[in-house]
């Protein structure tokens, strides 16, 4: 028997990106996004809530296709881990730009927090395959970490974006997000790499030798899928 489509699709990743498609809204906006004097006064939530909204349409498909594609490519390796990574990162991008910049006052946008996703996910995936001896996919989950952590650190360097343009976005990019969230998917990634996901263990077939747990590798899942850009921003007033 064919186990059912929905075994094989992101469902907490599509869920997040419909979640972020509601909050479209400009009121909704207006209520939820990183506004400092605001949560200096007691309007914390805006801490973890900034990332679920956007400052263009533009920003927001940035952020949402990327979602989507990390949702393939890394969900099922996250396993129960996908929501402690996610609101970690959340509170870790905004608490960090609310300690560490002091001059920003408005921000809205999800990149930093994907940052951390997909670098939470491709390490707990690399080490997996590791162990189950697929040490080349192993090495191109880690370079999958590399790449995005040199794109961070170019556009940290040159303040100029790879993938997208920030006159579209209406906004201007935030580096420091990125660091923030790529140091919360090391941190997940060091704290679950060697615990189980949480999937259920399946019996093992008397045709098969697959080992009764076994994940498909995530580069195998998606090896179609290009990496996306990434970007947080400061809101343009």
């Amino acid at each position: 028997m064919k186990p059912p489509l929905t075994s094989s699709l992101p469902l907490k990743s599509l869920a997040l990106a419909a979640a972020v498609l509601a909050a479209a809204a400009p009121a909704a906006a207006r209520l939820l996004e990183y506004d400092r004097a605001a949560i200096l006064k007691g309007e914390v939530w805006r801490i973890a809530t900034a990332h679920f909204v956007h400052c263009s349409v533009y920003h927001l498909t940035w952020n949402v296709l990327p979602l989507v594609a990390i949702g393939f490519l890394f969900e099922a390796e996250l396993g129960h881990r996908f929501w402690p990574v996610l609101f970690g990162s959340c509170a870790a991008v905004g608490g960090g730009l609310l300690l560490l910049d002091p001059g920003l006052d408005s921000y809205r946008g999800l990149s930093g927090v994907l940052n951390g996703l997909w670098i939470a996910g491709a390490l707990i995936a690399a080490r997996r395959e590791s162990r189950e001896g697929r040490r080349s996919l192993a090495w191109l989950s880690r370079g999958c970490v590399l790449l995005d952590l040199g794109k961070i650190a170019f556009e940290a360097a040159t303040g100029r974006p790879i993938f997208t343009n920030p006159a579209a976005l209406a906004a201007e990019p935030i580096a420091l997000a990125h660091v923030l969230g790529a140091a919360a998917g090391l941190c997940a990634a060091l704290l679950y790499g060697g615990r189980s996901s949480g999937a259920t263990p399946q019996p093992p077939s008397m045709y098969s030798a697959r080992p009764a747990c076994h994940h498909p590798s995530p580069i195998w899942r998606a090896s179609s899928i290009a990496r996306s850009g990434l970007h947080p921003c400061r809101r343009m007033r």
